[in-house]
């Protein structure tokens, strides 16, 4: 798997649970404003080497989830503040800019440095 983007949990807002009742994960760099720290999980920097595409995966830990659509700010604003709306609900199009939506999967319990990141399999490039 070639990594795209690659980050470890930091900390983990008070909100986060209840978002993850409905598949729902908000990332942000670890230097978020205080106001958006409850609803987040706060991961370290990672240099984005290329765009997330469908096709690709998320990784969260040990699981893997296919990119199934991406919306059309949620790369830059991955890039600039580590930021992005990930839904684990299937959709084939993106349901706002800035989310990037996965196959439909719970996602797993999240904990301080657990591995989050966006990968793309050798050889592919990043299509369904």
């Amino acid at each position: 798997m070639k990594p795209l983007f690659h980050s470890t949990i930091v900390d983990i807002g008070e909100l986060v649970p209840a978002f993850l009742q409905e598949n729902t994960l908000i990332l942000f760099n670890h230097d978020v404003p205080e106001e958006l720290r409850d609803m987040a999980v706060l991961h370290t920097r990672s240099e984005q080497a290329e765009e997330v595409l469908p096709g690709d995966f998320l990784m969260i830990g040990d699981c893997l989830y296919r990119v199934t659509s991406v919306g059309e700010k949620a790369n830059e604003t991955l890039k600039t503040l580590g930021h992005c709306t990930i839904k684990a609900d299937g959709r084939p199009t993106p349901q706002l800019p800035g989310t990037i939506h996965v196959e439909e999967r719970a996602i797993p319990s999240l904990e301080s440095g657990t591995v989050v990141a966006f990968v793309r399999e050798k050889g592919s490039g990043g299509n369904l």
